[in-house]
């Protein structure tokens, strides 16, 4: 054997070895998720303060960018900012923001619908 291939071969090994441990680990978040979201009792929950708006959307079937339109911001900076953060960085009462959303979330429903 060469000399110059066990650094390789071992090289090989640990890339295979970091390639299964990233399918794995995505493929159980892949699961979860759909598990999660599977559940009735996920689905058109009521809106809350503690829920990023990316969650709202999801459990209404909202598409996302339609939700930012809803609730009237223009970005979401990145990160998992719940609607009472946003409430606050926009000087909106948290409960004018959630009227705001689930009005939002009945008109779009209604015309999604027809």
């Amino acid at each position: 054997m060469h000399p110059s291939s066990r650094p390789l071969r071992l090289l090989l090994l640990t890339g295979f070895g970091l390639a299964v441990a990233l399918s794995l680990f995505f493929a159980v978040r892949l699961a979860l998720g759909v598990f999660y979201w599977s559940d009735p009792a996920h689905r058109d929950q009521a809106v809350e303060g503690w829920m990023p708006l990316g969650y709202v959307a999801r459990s209404w079937d909202v598409p996302r960018a339609t939700m930012q339109e809803i609730a009237g911001i223009d970005q979401v900076p990145s990160g998992r900012r719940s609607l009472e953060m946003i409430a606050r960085d926009e000087g909106v009462p948290l409960q004018t923001l959630i009227l705001r959303i689930e009005t939002g979330i009945s008109r779009y429903r209604e015309t999604a619908h027809d």
